[in-house]
């Protein structure tokens, strides 16, 4: 790719770290809106290179990230504050190139300072900051029962904020026994492989359900399967990005009998700085979800396997 030339309002980062999600993985497939020829990567963080001419706040050396989320400002939903769906909405890495290249242009109004967060650990900012804006939508009451379905990088965070957020237990549900017992030193309470003898065991424990389900693995045979486990008055969260054209099969009756909310969390909204600020204080462990780190030429075939399910935890792309 040629070294972009940042326009009047933009800042070139030279990338540093670049996290791989599965968002990516959707993009590859074909199950998420973004249209090719396209660079991915929009979780990162870099340094610098140069800035437009009319960027006052930035300068070339600066420690950084950015929000890849781009508003207009002036459509209905941006002037209701509602910017994750701005009627022009465009994101880096998703409807224009992203970060899995050296260089990346963001407009400056979409740029943070990380100070002195590692690079690999502001790449978490992102993924964070989504995390965050989910469970400001659907935080459950103090001393509340919380179940996690999917315990890869997304649902390790949603550990850690539910525990935060006042929750009394934390129930952490996955195929895989690693991630189970990275849940565990995370702050869950209850780490059960996603088999019948662990939901049966995990059905005896919590006979009445969760007051907040959260499904991170956007599958949607999985996301159909929850609402049973959602505590009569609790709060089903889909925050895992299921594929544009799947269906679900939803018992209207029991929403209605029990009272049950279903609420989705699309992308952020104005959470930078919240997840900024949880990762200075140290508040929220970042390192131990990294699995792997990768080469920029070693991009194509890792997403390639995360999209076929045969690469598992977080994979970050080192400069």
């Amino acid at each position: 790719m040629p070294v972009p030339v940042p326009k009047d309002d933009e800042v070139i980062l030279e990338v540093k770290a670049a996290g791989l999600c599965g968002t990516d993985a959707h993009i590859y497939a074909g199950e998420y809106f973004g249209q090719f020829p396209l660079v991915p990567g929009h979780e990162f963080a870099g340094v610098v290179s140069s800035v437009g001419k009319s960027v006052k706040r930035f300068h070339s050396g600066d420690r950084v990230t950015a929000d890849p989320n781009i508003a207009c400002g002036y459509c209905t939903f941006c002037q209701e504050s509602m910017e994750n769906f701005c009627e022009n909405f465009q994101a880096v890495g998703v409807t224009r190139h992203g970060a899995f290249a050296q260089y990346v242009a963001v407009p400056q109004q979409n740029v943070f300072p990380i100070d002195d967060i590692p690079f690999e650990e502001a790449a978490f900012i992102e993924p964070l900051a989504c995390v965050v804006y989910g469970q400001k939508r659907a935080r459950p009451p103090l001393g509340a029962n919380v179940l996690v379905v999917g315990a890869g990088a997304i649902g390790l965070l949603h550990v850690q904020l539910a525990r935060m957020n006042g929750a009394a237990s934390i129930a952490v549900l996955d195929t895989a026994p690693e991630p189970l017992t990275l849940a565990k030193s995370l702050g869950a309470t209850h780490c059960v492989e996603n088999s019948s003898e662990g939901r049966e065991l995990l059905g005896k424990e919590f006979p009445q359900g969760f007051h907040m389900v959260i499904d991170c693995t956007g599958i949607p045979a999985v996301v159909e399967s929850l609402l049973p486990w959602v505590r009569s008055g609790g709060t089903l969260l889909v925050f895992g990005v299921c594929p544009q054209d799947s269906t679900i099969a939803v018992n209207p009756y029991e929403i209605f009998r029990r009272d049950l909310t279903i609420i989705g969390s699309f992308a952020l909204k104005k959470t930078f700085p919240e997840a900024i600020s949880l990762l200075q204080a140290g508040v929220i462990d970042v390192k131990s979800l990294i699995s792997r780190r990768l080469t920029l030429e070693a991009v194509p075939d890792a997403v390639a396997d995360f999209a076929a399910g045969h690469l598992k935890g977080k994979s970050l792309v080192v400069f």
